[in-house]
């Protein structure tokens, strides 16, 4: 039997007949300020859960499903969470510092105000420009986001400081006051942008047009 408990009150919030979490499924379950940290969660089923301000610190979540889930406020640093699914996630002001989500999909997700920095996004799926697909506000700082899928993407006012985006689609992006350097763009896809683009770029290195445009 696996008590899972609140991480500041100990009250047991859910029970499960089981050895191990992985792979199970936890469809719908109602568990806010959850304590899930270092806990081996690969496979698991979240869809439709609440897991606002819930702590999965150090977790292993590889291949986890959050689809339609509340993350809000949740706690997701050094997690490993590659090729899970978070489409149409609430993520907002969630803290993820130095995780992996490397292959990941964020379609749709609401993801204003959270915190990235130093994570791995490589190929990532955080494209559709919806009213659901925003990163506003999203600190970016030194995120690898190399071959990440960003097009359509709402990136106003995200902090964008020393991240990766080698071969990253920001086609029709909103980087509206994002702050990165023109340069971060050489080796992406830009065209359509809005706020800053290649054209900076183009103007300050005076590089051959061919080289900023894929």
């Amino acid at each position: 039997m696996i008590e899972i408990k609140h991480k500041e009150s100990g009250a047991v919030l859910h029970r499960v007949d089981a050895d191990t979490l992985e792979g199970m499924a936890l469809t719908g379950v109602k568990m806010p300020g959850a304590n899930l940290a270092g806990l081996n969660l690969t496979g698991a089923s979240f869809r439709n859960a609440d897991l606002r301000f819930a702590d999965f610190t150090g977790a292993q979540l590889k291949g986890a499903s959050f689809y339609y889930t509340s993350l809000a406020f949740a706690t997701l640093d050094n997690v490993q969470c590659t090729n899970a699914d978070f489409t149409e996630a609430v993520l907002e002001s969630a803290h993820a510092h130095n995780a992996d989500f490397s292959g990941s999909v964020f379609r749709y997700a609401k993801m204003s105000q959270c915190d990235f920095s130093h994570s791995k996004l490589k190929r990532a799926d955080l494209s559709v420009a919806d009213v659901r697909a925003n990163l506003s506000d999203t600190d970016l700082t030194e995120a690898d986001l190399r071959g990440s899928k960003l097009e359509g993407a709402i990136l106003r006012d995200a902090e964008l400081s020393k991240a990766k985006l080698d071969g990253a689609n920001l086609i029709g992006a909103d980087l509206t006051h994002a702050r990165y350097a023109p340069e971060q763009l050489y080796n992406a896809r830009a065209t359509g942008v809005i706020g800053k683009s290649k054209i900076e770029a183009m103007r300050s290195q005076r590089r051959p047009w061919w080289q900023f445009w894929g």
